[in-house]
């Protein structure tokens, strides 16, 4: 008998909720700009500079989400001509190459985090590195999902 969730469901519903909060917040300070501008004829320095760094981590968060449900756009023409053993090789070469991807982009954004200490945003004056910091989290979880992704390929595998 199992009490909760796996783990990852519930990364996956926290990735959900964190995506639906990004995205509520965006709206929300673009219509504060919105309506600042048309009745105060004033505008906040900081709006633009918030959603844009709000979207960032809404794009790479909907990647991963993206990735974990399989929704990204494949060619697979070639894939579905071969004979089933060869497909699902052929399908876990693709997902090894998507993971090696992923990870190598989760250490470039870590590194990138670690050398952009002290620069500053112009409007909101926070270190720019807490941006950055999108790339290693959400491509680490993409990571764990192409790891999980191969596993799946293998199980057919073993069954023979």
């Amino acid at each position: 008998m199992r009490y909760g969730k796996p783990k990852l469901v519930i990364l996956g519903s926290l990735n959900e909720y964190f995506l639906i909060f990004l995205f509520l917040s965006t709206i929300f300070t673009l219509a504060l700009q919105v309506l600042a501008r048309t009745f105060f004829s004033t505008a906040f320095p900081w709006a633009e500079e918030v959603s844009r760094y709000l979207f960032v981590y809404f794009v790479f968060g909907g990647a991963a989400l993206g990735f974990k449900r399989g929704v990204f756009i494949s060619v697979d023409l070639v894939e579905k001509i071969l004979p089933k053993k060869i497909q699902i090789a052929f399908a876990i070469l693709i997902d090894i190459i998507i993971l090696i991807f992923f990870i190598m982009i989760a250490y470039v954004g870590f590194k990138l985090f670690l050398g952009s200490k002290g620069q500053l945003t112009p409007a909101l004056e926070m270190e720019i590195r807490y941006v950055y910091l999108a790339f290693p989290i959400f491509f680490s979880q993409m990571s764990v999902y192409a790891f999980l992704k191969i596993f799946e390929h293998l199980k057919p595998l073993g069954h023979d």
